[in-house]
């Protein structure tokens, strides 16, 4: 069973997970799971060191990634796409830079739903363009889109692009296809591009289903470039290695321009890694995401048991749990208190923008016992 964990060793685990606070530490803070990496991963790595392939690759003929990404799409989640229309990079953050600092107007809007990812803010800011915040709305049946508040700032003369976390960082929300479509409405009606950062799509629970927002029509299509990578799916992220995505005809050209040496020779590594992960790991994601969903409803019973007083939405996808902390009266940033009083690692909510103050991100990709420990320990706050 993959989340049966040598805990001593995920604790000496390099990294920065595991190595910034300290040995007394434990750890659910950055996105990277306790899991091993998956032996069809290793075995595909050290196959290419022992054949001495870790010299310059090629630009135009590529260790077969392109055609690996066009496979999964179409085998995973119906969406054709044609090798012509992808380029690759070394990660989403890198891909998402790019696409603004090529598609999108010096100082222009770019909305993004909020809470969100922390470097999606850094990002829009570093390319000298402003992010414009729609916030999620939290019902009695779950998250979901303010597409009224949508409305009025895509409406705005120097909005010019929509960044969607899909699923969603940290709320674990999955757009379903009337809201996609709805989103892609309102782009088109206000000349929006749309980019669509889907790195967290093979890890979304039943009875939910993650559609790429490209897929969902021709005019989405045209309106959406997607950004997409398996390290997240294979824990894998030092391997360096994602992929941007687009069909459309006003879109693909000026992404196509960007020079090669501008994004950097690609990992050969990070290809050997994706395609064997794409082309080997579907029984070991089935075990992933079948853990993983015991986790978050393990999760919501260690809370109920130890900490009652947090809020906790079971997520839809992602192995990352949004916690709301206000009830314990821990201040604006309760991942301080955890970890200066409980040596516990979380990350810090208003990091996330200003709908974070008072919660906490936690990530589950642990063992049960590892869970466990986390909980307990957060429970001593005082």
């Amino acid at each position: 069973m993959i989340f049966d964990l040598d805990l001593d060793r995920v604790r000496n685990r390099p990294g920065i997970k595991w190595e910034r606070h300290g040995d007394d530490v434990l750890c659910a803070w950055v996105a990277d799971m306790d899991l091993e990496v998956p032996e069809f991963i290793t075995n595909a790595v050290i196959e290419r060191i022992n054949s001495g392939g870790l010299g310059y690759g090629f630009y135009d003929e590529p260790i077969p990634v392109l055609e690996a990404f066009r496979d999964r799409m179409r085998n995973a989640f119906d969406w054709r796409v044609e090798v012509s229309e992808i380029i690759r990079v070394h990660d989403v953050i890198q891909g998402l830079e790019l696409v603004l600092d090529t598609l999108v107007p010096p100082g222009a809007g770019v909305v993004v739903q909020t809470p969100v990812y922390p470097p999606f803010y850094s990002s829009i800011e570093g390319v000298g363009r402003r992010w414009v915040a729609n916030p999620l709305i939290e019902r009695e049946t779950g998250w979901s889109l303010d597409f009224e508040h949508l409305e009025s700032v895509a409406s705005q003369q120097d909005v010019s692009a929509l960044l969607l976390c899909h699923p969603h960082n940290p709320s674990g929300f999955v757009m379903d296809k009337t809201d996609l479509a709805q989103v892609i409405e309102i782009a088109d009606r206000h000349d929006l591009l749309v980019i669509s950062d889907e790195i967290h799509c093979d890890l979304v629970y039943a009875p939910n289903e993650h559609l790429p927002t490209a897929s969902i029509s021709e005019l989405a299509a045209q309106r959406t470039v997607t950004l997409i990578a398996a390290t997240k799916t294979f824990n894998m992220a030092g391997l360096r290695m994602a992929f941007v995505h687009t069909a459309s005809e006003k879109y693909l050209p000026s992404l196509q321009q960007i020079r090669p040496r501008m994004i950097g020779g690609i990992n050969g590594l990070g290809q050997v890694a994706t395609v064997a992960g794409w082309e080997h790991g579907d029984a070991w994601l089935s075990e992933l995401v079948a853990g993983l969903d015991r986790n978050r409803h393990l999760l919501g019973e260690l809370l109920n048991d130890y900490l009652p007083a947090v809020h906790y939405r079971l997520p839809e996808a992602t192995y990352l749990a949004w916690l709301d902390c206000r009830e314990l009266g821990l201040g604006d940033d309760p991942a301080e208190i955890f970890l200066a009083q409980n040596k516990v690692a979380l990350s810090s909510g208003p990091d996330f923008g200003i709908e974070g103050l008072g919660h906490v991100r936690l990530n589950f990709a642990t063992s049960p016992e590892m869970l466990q420990m986390i909980v307990e320990r957060m429970a001593q706050v005082s």
